[in-house]
């Protein structure tokens, strides 16, 4: 409702709070990307299938970052150290039920500098893949009925990140933890959304919008560092006498 803005909000891990936030138009913007935030030497950016392309991954790469992502099939032109292509459905299909795969890649384009990586994945449960086949047909029903290719539904009986950080300092089962923790950012994003009534705005003028944004929040944040503060909080009363 009202007009239409996008907030990049980055989480941190594990505190969930915020540590950079850019508020922009969604004419023009460029969407959902690594190249929105901020790269320091050692960080390690954390994101869904949705950053997972080359541009975005290269941006974090060359200001000394790491990165671990999900992705589509289609998305990665992968090679193996001799640059063949990486066949990872035949990898995948190899996979015993809690065995994790962990291999090296390359990411590889035309005038482009390599980049070294490595996809770590594990099978899903025949439960959770069933689940996650019926999610992928009713994405395409809404999307006017498309065809499921049998690969995309092949692939989503897996579980499969692409990561920079080396095997030495982020193991394979470490990687796979690690991902985990976007479900805790999911829920930061629903309670934005539910509960601050983020998703709904009511204003058209651009600065009125800023201004209505930035008010919900700066309560945002407020409610963290309440939340924060009352999980180390004990309520005694009265300071104690050392004495």
């Amino acid at each position: 409702t009202g007009s239409s803005w996008l907030i990049h909000y980055s989480i941190c891990l594990p505190s969930l709070a915020c540590d950079e936030l850019l508020l922009s138009a969604a004419k023009g913007d460029k969407g959902e990307s690594f190249r929105c935030f901020t790269v320091r030497a050692g960080d390690l950016l954390v994101g869904d299938r949705v950053y997972g392309v080359r541009p975005g991954i290269a941006y974090v790469v060359k200001h000394g970052g790491d990165v671990l992502t999900r992705f589509a099939l289609s998305n990665l032109p992968l090679c193996n150290e001799q640059g063949q292509k990486f066949d990872l459905l035949r990898r995948l299909g190899h996979l015993r039920p809690r065995q994790i795969g962990d291999w090296p890649v390359r990411l590889i384009e035309d005038g482009e500098p390599a980049i070294d990586g490595r996809v770590v994945a594990i099978a899903r449960t025949r439960q959770a893949a069933e689940q996650a086949q019926q999610q992928v047909r009713r994405q395409a029903q809404k999307h006017g009925g498309a065809q499921v290719r049998p690969e995309t539904l092949e692939s989503a009986k897996y579980i499969f990140v692409f990561t920079t950080a080396p095997r030495e300092e982020l193991s394979g089962a470490q990687a796979l933890e690690m991902y985990r923790g976007r479900w805790q950012i999911e829920l930061v994003f629903k309670r934005l959304k539910s509960i601050l009534g983020l998703g709904h705005l009511r204003k058209t003028d651009p600065e009125a919008s800023k201004a209505w944004l930035q008010g919900k929040l700066l309560v945002a944040f407020l409610v963290e560092a309440l939340i924060r503060c009352g999980e180390s909080f004990f309520p005694w009363g009265w300071r104690l006498d050392e004495s």
